[in-house]
C-alpha cells in the first residue's frame, strides 16, 4: 500500500484555521482505504498558546484508520525525525510560505528527503495574499528559486486562478488541477422572509487583510439607503490592528446598518447559522476553494464574494455574484439590489443556487482523481 505523509501546520481537533482542516479532512476519508495515511501537524490551533487537551504528543498515534503525529516543537530535528520514520513514498505538502514546508524543504535540499513531494500552496501565490507581509514572502521566494527548489516538486491546485498563480512563479513544474474535496451535506435550512428593504447579511472568515473585511465594510459605509441592513461577523480576530481598522469604519456607519461581530463560529454551526441570513458577503483577496463561501451556497444565501475564487460569473447565471474589487460600485448596487429583493425573487436566486453548487461538487469523481494523482507519484 502506497504511503502518503500529509504536512499540515493545523489538523482536527483544530477549528480556528479555516477550510484547509476540512478539505484535509475529506480527503483523508475519501482515501485512506487505499493508502497508508500519517498526518504531521503541530499540537496547537491556528492564534492558540497553549496545546490540545487529552492529546499525546511526539508520538505515532493511531485513529481512525490512519497514523497522526502531533509535534509540540515544529523544529528541523523533529519533523526530519518523523519524516524518516514514515519514510513515505509521497510527501503532500499543505502551504508554500509556513514553517513546515520551509523545513521540508530544506531538508529535501540537504539530501535528506527522497520521496517524491507534492506541494499544495493554497492560494498563498495570488497576488492578493502575496502583497501582505510582502517583504517577508519575497524574500523566501528568492531563496526558494536561487537554491532551485521546486526542482522535482509538483504543485497541486483547486482553481485556474490558482494554476496561474503557481506558472507566473515556476513555468517549469507540473501543476495538476483537482478541485478540493467536499463532504456534502443533505440538510435543508429554512431561510428568513425577505422583505423589501430589509436585508441580512453575513461574514464567516478569519479576520485578517486577505479576506478583506476593510473593504466590505467600506461597500456599506457608502450605501446610501433608509432601508433596514443586518451585518454580522463572524471569525476570530487574528490581526487585532486589522480589526480595530474595522471598528472604526464600523462606528461611521449609518444608524439603519447594524453592524455585530459574533465571535468565532465552531466548523460545526456553520450551516445552522448561515441559514438566518439573506447574503453571504466575501470579497475575499484570493480563495483556491472558500469553504465558507460553499457551505452558504448550499443554504441557499446569495453569495456576494469578489473574482478571487473558483466561483465566476455567477451574476451571468442568476447565482450570485462575482465581483472584481477595483469597482466598488458594482458591490454598492448588489447590495442594493438584494435589498430591494422580495421573499420570491430571493427564493428563485436561493433554488439556483444550491443546484449550481451541487452540479459543481462531485466529491466521488474528485477522490478517484486523487487516487490516480496519488499512485502515479
Amino acid at each position: 500500500m502506497t504511503k502518503l505523509l500529509i504536512i499540515t501546520r493545523w489538523y482536527l481537533p483544530a477549528v480556528k484555521s479555516g477550510g484547509t482542516v476540512r478539505s484535509i479532512t475529506a480527503l483523508v476519508n475519501g482515501l485512506k482505504d487505499d493508502f497508508d495515511i500519517t498526518i504531521l501537524t503541530s499540537n496547537k490551533d491556528l492564534g492558540a498558546t497553549k496545546p490540545y487537551d487529552n492529546i499525546k504528543f511526539d508520538t505515532l498515534l493511531k485513529h481512525n484508520g490512519i497514523s497522526i503525529v502531533y509535534i509540540s516543537k515544529l523544529n528541523i530535528s523533529n519533523i526530519k525525525k518523523y519524516i524518516n520514520l514514515v519514510d513515505a513514498n509521497v510527501i503532500y505538502a499543505n502551504s508554500f510560505f509556513d514553517i513546515t514546508t520551509q523545513i521540508l524543504m530544506f531538508l529535501k535540499l540537504r539530501g535528506v528527503v527522497k520521496s517524491n513531494i507534492i506541494l499544495a500552496p493554497r492560494g498563498e501565490l495570488a497576488k492578493g495574499a502575496l502583497s501582505i507581509k510582502a517583504n517577508k514572502k519575497r524574500f523566501y521566494l528568492t531563496l526558494y528559486k536561487l537554491f532551485n527548489l521546486s526542482k522535482g516538486i509538483i504543485f497541486h491546485v483547486t482553481s485556474k486562478e490558482d494554476l496561474e498563480d503557481i506558472k507566473r512563479h515556476f513555468p517549469k513544474n507540473k501543476i495538476e488541477l483537482i478541485q478540493n474535496p467536499k463532504e456534502m451535506s443533505n440538510e435543508v435550512y429554512e431561510l428568513p422572509l425577505k422583505r423589501v428593504n430589509e436585508l441580512k447579511i453575513v461574514f464567516v472568515s478569519r479576520i485578517a487583510p486577505v479576506k478583506n473585511l476593510l473593504f466590505a465594510l467600506d461597500i456599506l459605509k457608502n450605501i446610501d439607503t433608509d432601508g433596514s441592513i443586518v451585518f454580522d461577523i463572524y471569525g476570530p480576530d487574528e490581526d487585532k490592528n486589522y480589526w480595530n481598522s474595522c471598528l472604526e469604519i464600523i462606528k461611521k456607519l449609518s444608524t439603519n446598518i447594524d453592524v455585530n461581530y459574533k465571535g468565532f463560529l465552531e466548523p460545526n454551526q456553520i450551516s445552522r447559522t448561515l441559514a438566518k441570513y439573506h447574503l453571504f458577503f466575501l470579497p475575499t483577496k484570493g480563495e483556491n476553494f472558500g469553504h465558507a463561501i460553499v457551505e452558504a451556497m448550499q443554504v441557499g444565501l446569495i453569495p456576494l464574494i469578489s473574482d478571487k475564487t473558483p466561483w465566476q460569473n455567477l451574476e451571468d447565471i442568476n447565482c450570485g455574484y462575482s465581483l472584481s474589487l477595483s469597482n466598488k460600485k458594482d458591490f454598492k448596487r448588489a447590495i442594493e439590489e438584494s435589498l430591494l429583493m422580495t421573499n420570491e425573487e430571493f427564493l428563485y436566486y436561493s433554488k439556483n443556487i444550491k443546484e449550481y453548487i451541487i452540479k459543481k461538487i462531485d466529491n466521488t469523481e474528485n477522490i478517484n482523481r486523487y487516487k490516480e494523482f496519488f499512485l502515479s507519484k
